[in-house]
Parts: C-alpha cells; sequence; structure tokens
C-alpha cells in the first residue's frame, strides 16, 4: 500500500488518518463524559488512549503540511516516493503505538506496543528532515550520476 505512494494519495491518506485519529478522540470523550467504565477507568489506559488520538491527529496533520510542501517546493520525485511512506507509516506508528500500548498494559508500565513509537517518531523526522533539505536537482543517495 504505501510503497508507491503518489501525491495526491499522500494528501489522502493524510486526511484519512486525521479522521481516524478524530473519531478515536471522540469515542475517548463520549466514553469519559457517559461516565462509561471498563475503557477509560484504569488513568493509564486513558492517558495513553489520549496520547494516541492528540499524537496521531496531529501528525496526520503535519503530514497534510508536508504533502503540499513537497510538492511546492519541487521535491525530485525518487526522493519524494521515499519520503512520503516514512511520513504517512511514522505518523501512523506513533498513534497507533501509545492506543494499542495503551489498551493491553501491565499493571503500571504501557503495553509492548508503545515500543515503536519512537521507531514512528525517528521515521517521520527523518522524512520531515528530508523535505526541508533536499532540493531540485539533489539525487538520492546510491543513484547512478
Amino acid at each position: 500500500m504505501l510503497r508507491r505512494v503518489s501525491p495526491e494519495r499522500h494528501l489522502r491518506l493524510s486526511l484519512a488518518l486525521a479522521a481516524l485519529f478524530l473519531a478515536t478522540g471522540l469515542w475517548l470523550e463520549a466514553m469519559i463524559g457517559l461516565r462509561l467504565g471498563g475503557w477509560v477507568d484504569d488513568p493509564l489506559r486513558r492517558e495513553f488512549l489520549r496520547l494516541g488520538h492528540a499524537h496521531g491527529g496531529l501528525l496526520a496533520l503535519l503530514n497534510l503540511g508536508l504533502g503540499l510542501a513537497l510538492e511546492r517546493l519541487g521535491t525530485p520525485d525518487p526522493w519524494a516516493r521515499a519520503i512520503r511512506p516514512a511520513a504517512l507509516l511514522g505518523a501512523l506508528l506513533v498513534g497507533l503505538g501509545f492506543i494499542v500500548g495503551g489498551l493491553w498494559h501491565g499493571p503500571t508500565d504501557p503495553g509492548l506496543p508503545v515500543l515503536v513509537v519512537p521507531a514512528g517518531a525517528l521515521m517521520l523526522l527523518g522524512a520531515l528532515v528530508a523535505g526541508a533539505l533536499v532540493r531540485r536537482g539533489d539525487r538520492r543517495p546510491g543513484s547512478s550520476v
């Protein structure tokens, strides 16, 4: 799915990520507002659900901006083809890592899925740095001259 992400697909997937994490936040707030037990009675679970919702939503919006910036800055296609999937997957890993790590956790620590959060953050950071530094005419490392 993320092998070949066109500029249009990057924007559409970014909007879908934003919708996913917005829906997660709406669900969470409904559970808290309606005082429905189970899901949000546990403070650690509630905290990690909020972290996943907030980080996932903000990083989806960041992906929207990155998608527009890559086009506006004229990022060479070989670079953009590597940047787009890394940014999308990074945002998804951060948001879902918090959510899934909070849903199934131990007595005092989040679950193991939270370990994908730093990996996702580094992927997105690398994509943003590459998007900021690569200019028109730059060749991807390892490509023939």
